[in-house]
C-alpha cells in the first residue's frame, strides 16, 4: 500500500484529501495513541543507553592512554606532560557517568576498581608502584568497566539501525581487547622479559578479540563491511593484525618493530577502527533520534486527530508534504553521494512526473560514472582492450581516460623494450663473470704450482729472503684463488649449476679441521671451541666447511684486535646451530641484512679498508639454504658480531 501510494502523482495525492473517512481515523487513533506514547518513551531510553555506552567506550579509551603514559613514566620517566591531560579526561567522563540515573551504573566505581584510581595515580607519581603493578591495575579496571556496556534488545522499530547498533558495540569490544593485546606486546618489546609468560597470559584476550572480529564480519552491513575491508587494505589495521597473528602463532617477538614503532603502528590501526566505530555510533544515534522524532510526530498526529477531528484535512496535507519532502531528501542524499564520487546508487519506487525524471537522470549519471571508473580500473591493470567512449565533446573525464589509455599503451611498449635490454645486459654480465673466472683459474693454478716448486727449492738452499718472498707470493695466490672460486661459485649459483654432494658426516669434525687450518695463519687470535657436541648432519661436507672457514676468516679480518674468537656447536629441537663470535667493531643495524647480498661490502674508511668482492656471505647463504637451513647475524656496533647457521640434524 505504501509503495502504491508513493507512486501516485502529486495531483492524485492532493485529490485524496477529504476522501478518507474521518471516523475510521478517529477510531484507530484512539487505539494507537497509548502504544505510541510507550514507544516514544522506550526509544528515548534507548537513545540515553546508546549515549551512555559511548561514554563508557570513551572512558575505556582514555584509561588505556593513561595506562600507557603511566607505564612509560615508571619505565623511563617520560610522557609526564601527557598524564595530567588524560587524567582530566578520565575524571570528566567519570563525573558524567556518575550523574547518570541508570540503576546499572549506581556506585559503579566501587566494583570496577576505579575507587582505587587516585591511590594508583599517587603510587605512579611517587614511583611506589612498579610498571607491572600499574599496568595490571589499569588492565583490570578496563576489563571491569567494559562489562558495564549492555546490548539494546532488538525491536521492530529499531530494525533500520539495529545491525549498525549491534556492530558498533562489537567494534567497541574489539577495540578494548586489541588495546590490551597491543599494550602487552609493547611491554614485552620494551622489556624483552617474560615474553612467553606474557604472551601465554594474553592468549585468551587475543582469541576473544579474533572472535569479535569474526562476529563483526558476519553481522556487519554491506556498507560497514566495505569500509572495514578498505581499512584492512589501505591502513595500518591489517599491518597491526598481521603482526599480532604472527606473534601468537609463534609466541616469539622478532625485530620487525621497535617498541615505539609498534605503538605508532598499532595506534594508527586502532584509530582507524575507532573512527569506524564512532561513525557507526553517530549513524545509530542519528537513526534513533530520527525514529524518536518520527514516533513523536506520529503521537502528536494521533493526538491532533483525537482532539481536532475537524483539522484532519490539514494534517493529511502535512503528511503529503512530508512525503514529498522525503522523496526530495532522498534525491538530495543521492546527489550528495554522487558529488563525493560514490557509485551504485539506488532510488526505488520513485513517482512519475518531474521527480521521477530527476531520479532517472541521477541514476544515469551514476551508471556512466561507474562505467568510466571500471574502464579506468581495467586500463590501470593493463587491459587496453577496454573501449572508452566519451559521452559528448564536453565529457572531460571520458576524454581524459581515453587519452590516459593511449599514453599507457605507449609507456608499456617502451617499458617492455627497456626490460628486454636490461635482461640481455644481465645475461652478458653473468656470462662474462663465468668466462673470466674460468680463464683466470688456469694461469693462477700454474702460478701456484711454480711457486710451490720454488718454495721447495728455497727450503733446500736455506735462502731465507727468497723463501719469505715466495711465501708472500703463495699467500697472495691463495687469496686470488679464493676470489676466483667465489666468482665461479657465484656464477654457478646464478645459473643453478652449483652441485652438492651430500652425505652424513660429523659436523664437529669439520669445525675442528677448520680451526686447525685457520689457527696457524692467525697467531694473534685464540680460536676457542665450546660445546663441541657430536652430531651428524646430511649435506655436502666441503661446502659446509666452506661456510665455517668463511665465518672464521671474516672474524679474523674484521676483528683484528679481538684476542679471542669463540666457536660454538649446539643441538636443539632437531637442529644443529654453529656460531662464530668475535669482539670487533660490530655491524650497523642497517647493514646487517645487506651483508648477505651479492657484492655488498661492509663500509669502512675507504674501499680498501676491508678487501674482498662481497661474495663470501652471499655464497654461504645459498649453501645453507640449499641444505634447508637458516643463516644470520647478531651484532651491535662496537661490541662485536656473532654469525651463525642452523642445519637439520641427520
Amino acid at each position: 500500500m505504501i509503495v502504491f501510494f508513493r507512486k501516485l502523482p502529486l495531483t492524485v495525492k492532493l485529490l485524496l484529501i477529504g476522501l478518507v473517512p474521518v471516523l475510521f481515523l478517529i477510531y484507530f487513533s484512539a487505539m494507537i495513541y497509548g502504544d505510541k506514547s510507550k514507544t516514544v518513551k522506550l526509544i528515548d531510553n534507548y537513545i540515553q543507553h546508546v549515549d551512555q555506552s559511548q561514554n563508557i567506550s570513551e572512558l575505556i579509551n582514555e584509561l588505556a592512554r593513561e595506562r600507557r603514559y603511566s607505564y612509560l613514566k615508571l619505565i623511563k620517566d617520560t610522557s609526564f606532560n601527557q598524564i595530567p591531560e588524560h587524567r582530566e579526561k578520565v575524571d570528566s567522563l567519570l563525573q558524567i557517568l556518575e550523574k547518570s540515573n541508570d540503576f546499572a551504573l549506581k556506585d559503579f566505581p566501587k566494583y570496577t576498581f576505579l575507587d582505587h584510581l587516585e591511590a594508583t595515580r599517587q603510587g605512579v607519581d611517587s614511583k611506589k608502584f612498579t610498571a607491572d603493578m600499574a599496568m595490571q591495575y589499569y588492565t583490570d579496571a578496563i576489563f571491569r568497566v567494559n562489562t558495564l556496556k549492555t546490548s539494546v534488545p532488538g525491536n521492530s522499530f529499531l530494525k533500520p539501525i539495529y545491525r549498525d547498533l549491534l556492530t558498533q558495540k562489537i567494534l567497541s569490544e574489539l577495540i578494548t581487547y586489541l588495546g590490551i593485546v597491543r599494550t602487552n606486546i609493547f611491554n614485552v618489546l620494551y622489556t624483552r622479559k617474560f615474553v612467553s609468560e606474557t604472551l601465554f597470559g594474553t592468549l585468551g584476550v587475543y582469541k576473544v578479540a579474533k572472535t569479535y572480529e569474526t562476529e563483526f564480519l558476519l553481522k556487519a552491513s554491506p556498507e560497514s563491511l566495505k569500509s572495514f575491508k578498505t581499512k584492512e587494505d589501505s591502513t595500518d589495521y591489517r599491518t597491526m593484525m598481521n603482526y599480532i597473528d604472527k606473534v601468537f602463532a609463534t609466541f616469539k617477538i622478532d625485530s620487525t618493530y621497535s617498541p615505539n614503532e609498534w605503538w605508532d603502528v598499532s595506534s594508527r590501526g586502532l584509530i582507524e577502527l575507532r573512527k569506524q566505530q564512532v561513525a557507526l555510533w553517530e549513524k545509530v544515534d542519528a537513526g534513533m533520534k530520527q525514529i524518536y522524532q518520527q514516533e513523536i510526530n506520529t503521537k502528536n498526529r494521533v493526538l491532533l486527530f483525537l482532539l481536532f477531528v475537524i483539522l484532519f484535512v490539514i494534517a493529511f496535507v502535512i503528511y503529503l508534504i512530508m512525503n514529498i519532502h522525503h522523496l526530495l531528501n532522498e534525491l538530495k542524499l543521492a546527489s550528495a553521494k554522487l558529488s563525493k564520487g560514490e557509485t551504485g546508487l539506488r532510488l526505488r519506487n520513485m513517482p512519475k512526473g518531474v521527480i521521477g525524471k530527476l531520479a532517472n537522470c541521477i541514476i544515469d549519471i551514476d551508471k556512466n560514472n561507474l562505467a568510466l571508473a571500471q574502464a579506468a580500473n581495467q586500463i590501470g591493470k593493463g587491459n587496453f582492450s577496454v573501449t572508452v567512449v566519451p559521452r559528448s565533446e564536453y565529457d572531460l573525464l571520458g576524454i581524459s581516460i581515453k587519452k590516459m589509455k593511449h599514453n599507457l599503451i605507449q609507456y608499456a611498449s617502451q617499458k617492455d623494450k627497456v626490460q628486454k635490454e636490461t635482461e640481455d645486459l644481465v645475461y652478458r654480465r653473468d656470462e662474462f663473470f663465468s668466462i673470466a673466472s674460468h680463464e683466470l683459474k688456469t694461469p693462477v693454478t700454474s702460478l701456484k704450482a711454480y711457486t710451490q716448486l720454488l718454495l721447495m727449492d728455497a727450503g733446500v738452499n736455506f735462502d731465507a729472503q727468497q723463501k719469505n718472498m715466495l711465501e708472500r707470493m703463495d699467500l697472495q695466490i691463495n687469496k686470488l684463488t679464493a676470489l676466483i672460486n667465489d666468482l665461479l661459485d657465484t656464477s654457478k649459483i646464478e645459473n643453478g649449476h652449483l652441485v652438492y654432494n651430500k652425505e652424513d658426516f660429523e659436523l664437529q669434525n669439520v669445525v675442528t679441521q677448520a680451526i686447525a687450518t685457520i689457527q696457524p695463519i692467525s697467531a694473534d687470535h685464540e680460536l676457542v671451541f665450546k660445546n663441541d657436541t657430536k652430531v651428524k648432519v646430511y649435506g655436502d661436507r666441503d661446502r659446509v666447511a666452506q661456510v665455517i672457514n668463511n665465518f672464521l676468516t671474516n672474524a679474523i679480518k674484521y676483528a683484528p684486535d679481538s684476542q679471542k674468537i669463540i666457536i660454538e656447536l649446539n643441538k636443539t629441537d632437531g637442529k644443529v646451530i654453529c656460531s662464530v663470535q668475535d669482539f670487533g667493531k660490530g655491524i650497523a643495524t642497517e647493514e646487517q641484512q645487506k651483508i648477505f647480498e651479492r657484492f655488498y661490502r661492509v663500509s669502512g674508511n675507504n674501499l680498501n679498508t676491508y678487501p674482498g668482492l662481497g661474495l663470501g656471505l652471499f655464497i654461504c647463504k645459498d649453501i645453507i639454504e640449499k641444505h634447508n637451513g637458516k643463516i644470520g647475524v647478531i651484532s651491535e656496533k662496537g661490541k662485536g658480531s656473532t654469525f651463525y647457521f642452523e642445519l637439520p640434524a641427520s
